[in-house]
């Protein structure tokens, strides 16, 4: 993806993140976490290898499993 689609994730998730009475308290901090990996990651995530808004949250998903456990 283009930096500029990348960016737009972020902002598209921080946005997600403020809708409390629609995805819940959990949920929203999940999507903050999820901005701030991208934005602390982007320049990885500007690369063939993520074509997909999906690709991304897969890899992001794969960070937090590893930050996780």
């Amino acid at each position: 993806m283009e930096r500029k689609q990348i960016e737009e994730l972020i902002e598209k998730y921080r946005r997600m993140g403020t809708q409390e009475l629609k995805y819940g308290e959990e949920k929203c901090a999940f999507f903050d976490r999820v901005a701030d990996q991208i934005k602390d990651s982007i320049e990885e995530y500007v690369d063939d290898d993520f074509l997909t808004e999906e690709d991304i949250i897969d890899s992001v998903k794969e960070v937090f499993d590893e930050d996780d456990n």
